[in-house]
């Protein structure tokens, strides 16, 4: 019976991402707690298998939740969103508001630099230039490191493949470590 209360309380105090709307995310920049924070756009539709996939297996995981909320502002964005929304002044459109039909959105484009794949990731920077577009379903592993290559700013300084070999025995313990610092 004891095990139960703490495997229950344990739970509860699972970290879960800090998910924003697209529409908030110029106004969350200026936040004070989100300052030099890159931003990571998961482009997904309600259709999408691996999109639901994605945040099962790979969104409820504790370390990525505290890996995203650490480095990034997290957005989730329906690629297929009937609203228009402005990003940096600039309206995008959607592209089957008048149907019955669910088409991409103007924004998705730009996010996906016109490469439509879902899930798909857009990073940006704070000026929301697209810095970088990961497209596809990833496990939590694979997800980490490359949250942790952008998120420390190292796709500026070395090549992905050298930095996922040497991920687990030169950066992860220094990564954890400043994670699970903060809250």
């Amino acid at each position: 019976m004891l095990f139960a209360v703490f495997a229950i309380s344990g739970l509860s105090a699972q970290e879960k991402i800090e998910w924003i709307k697209i529409d908030q995310l110029e106004k969350s920049i200026g936040q004070t707690n989100n300052q030099g924070k890159k931003i990571l756009v998961d482009c997904y539709t309600d259709w999408c298998g691996w999109c639901k996939r994605m945040d099962k297996d790979t969104f409820s995981d504790t370390l990525i939740a505290k890996i995203m909320n650490y480095y990034f502002i997290a957005v989730k964005f329906d690629a297929e969103c009937q609203e228009n929304i402005t990003l940096k002044g600039k309206e995008y459109k959607s592209n089957g508001a008048n149907s019955k039909k669910k088409n991409p959105h103007q924004l998705a484009y730009y996010l996906l630099n016109n490469r439509l794949s879902y899930p798909s990731f857009s990073i940006m920077n704070t000026d929301l230039n697209v810095i970088e577009v990961i497209a596809g379903y990833n496990n939590p592993n694979e997800f980490e490191k490359m949250l942790v290559f952008f998120g420390e700013g190292l796709n500026t300084k070395l090549d992905y493949n050298q930095f996922a070999k040497e991920y687990e025995t030169k950066y992860r313990a220094d990564i954890l470590k400043k994670v699970n610092r903060t809250k």
